[in-house]
């Protein structure tokens, strides 16, 4: 199962989480999730364990705690859709959201459409 774990200490490393996460069971993988520009924790983590009763018991034992001045958040992690958000179309069939308008508040007005 998937666990979530937020407000993780900017200077935790992977090993750190793992060992401990490892206290209640056996630890499949720990990604700490970094700022692809800055390589900086973004202060979340995923980690994976494959008993579900050891997961919960991890949870209720960790969320709530401290750890390195910061108060861990420790759930079950939610599936996110993988759905692009731009290329979707709205009701009139133009694109919403998140998608490529144009260079400027002009550029469409040149070409008729609003």
């Amino acid at each position: 199962m998937d666990i979530f774990v937020g407000s993780v200490p900017f200077k935790i490393k992977e090993k750190e989480l793992r060992e401990l996460f490892e206290k209640f069971g056996e630890v499949t993988t720990v990604k700490i999730v970094k700022s692809k520009v800055t390589r900086q924790n973004k202060g979340f983590a995923f980690v994976v364990m494959p008993d579900e009763d050891e997961v919960r018991k991890a949870i209720h034992e960790l969320n709530g705690t401290e750890l390195m001045g910061r108060t861990l958040e420790v759930s079950i992690s939610e599936k996110k859709d993988k759905e692009p958000k731009a290329g979707k179309l709205n009701a009139q069939g133009k694109l919403k959201g998140g998608a490529f308008r144009g260079i400027g508040k002009g550029y469409f007005d040149k070409r008729g459409e609003k």
